[in-house]
């Protein structure tokens, strides 16, 4: 297959893991792909997929309509192959499915999260998000990928649509890439994402401090870009044990996580959090972490009885009861975590399972229209 994938994401963006781990499975199971986003043409050279760049509009609100308009001129005016199929981010098929419809290209919405952000951009995105599951309930052959089973139920609370119009990948990891390594001789906390205040970040500090006033040594690293980010660089001017990173290439990541002993998803109990497969939670088990945060279904594992290197906690106990936590580790206990959690890694969340999941999916959207 032919598969065209529309998206407003950047590849420099965290999230863009997903789509380029996605990607290249489908590749090795023989399919094209040719990728449309807002890079810089040239900037993909070197990956086994096709690329087309778009300019993003710097008018924050209309970027994606913008972009959605470019991507339909590239569209109208393209030879296509007749095996074309397309993948779509929510933010985009609005403008995208009539040309869509009337090349006769089957598609399928991507949505790997409702609108994130917080305010007047978020109050304008979710009619937007609205409107493409419409679409999608509206269309004969249509279908919509998304993370989770609430994540589902939060489509159907919305709108009337069938269950048998969703596909749910979550998210899995580079079991090659993300894998243990030689452990920090202290023990090292790390959280790695947007650093912006609607996700908890700020909880992570106190829970560091709080830590070491109880006598844990320990170290704790953030990495990302947001909001907060010059508030928590202050903090690590300050505070010897906090380490404060911009965004960087995934390989420095897998590294730094390879070293670390404990992965932290503060992500409140939220109607958006609550529906999310965060990428970060596979990627601390891949490395050999332990991993401590709020309790959630965002956060859960499908099987968690087996996760008993992972600890979870109400929100309004996550320094008290985080701090217990740590108190009652030990060597041992630490290494023995460390080692079940990358062979539930290993067992559980391979990309594979994922890429077999769209392959399946990309196939019988083609039949319907063959």
């Amino acid at each position: 297959m032919n598969i065209l994938w529309f998206t407003g994401r950047k590849f420099d963006n965290f999230c863009s893991t997903t789509q380029s781990s996605l990607a290249l499975g489908l590749i090795k199971k023989g399919h094209t792909i040719h990728f449309l986003n807002p890079d810089k043409q040239g900037e993909h050279e070197g990956n086994p997929w096709q690329h087309t760049g778009f300019s993003l509009s710097s008018v924050i609100g209309l970027q994606s309509r913008i972009l959605a308009k470019k991507m339909n001129n590239w569209l109208k005016n393209s030879q296509l192959e007749n095996d074309s199929i397309a993948i779509v981010d929510w933010r985009l098929i609005k403008f995208l499915q009539p040309e869509l419809d009337n090349k006769q290209i089957p598609w399928i919405l991507m949505d790997r999260s409702p609108p994130a952000d917080t305010g007047l951009f978020a109050f304008l995105q979710w009619p937007v998000w609205k409107n493409a599951w419409k679409r999608v309930s509206k269309s004969k052959s249509a279908n919509g990928c998304i993370v989770s089973k609430e994540h589902q139920n939060l489509i159907q609370s919305k709108i009337n649509i069938s269950s048998s119009k969703f596909t749910i990948i979550p998210a899995g990891v580079d079991l090659e890439l993300f894998c243990p390594g030689k452990k920090n001789e202290i023990l090292t906390m790390v959280y790695h994402g947007r650093l912006d205040k609607h996700r908890g970040i700020l909880a992570l500090p106190m829970f560091a401090h709080k830590a070491k006033q109880a006598g844990v040594k320990l170290r704790l690293i953030l990495i990302g870009e947001g909001d907060v980010f010059p508030q928590l660089q202050n903090l690590s001017e300050s505070y010897d044990y906090i380490q404060v990173e911009p965004n960087m290439k995934q390989e420095k990541i897998a590294s730094l996580l390879a070293e670390a002993h404990l992965g932290l998803l503060p992500m409140p109990d939220t109607k958006l959090w609550s529906i999310a497969s965060p990428l970060k939670r596979s990627e601390y088990a891949a490395a050999g972490m332990m991993i401590f945060g709020i309790d959630h279904s965002g956060h859960r594992f499908p099987n968690m009885q087996s996760c008993e290197w992972m600890k979870l906690v109400p929100q309004y106990d996550f320094h008290t009861d985080g701090v217990e936590w740590l108190k009652s580790l030990n060597q041992d206990l630490i290494d023995d975590y460390s080692k079940k959690a990358r062979v539930y890694a290993e067992n559980e969340l391979s990309w594979d399972k994922s890429v077999e999941r769209l392959e399946q999916i990309i196939i019988s959207q083609s039949n319907i229209l063959s």
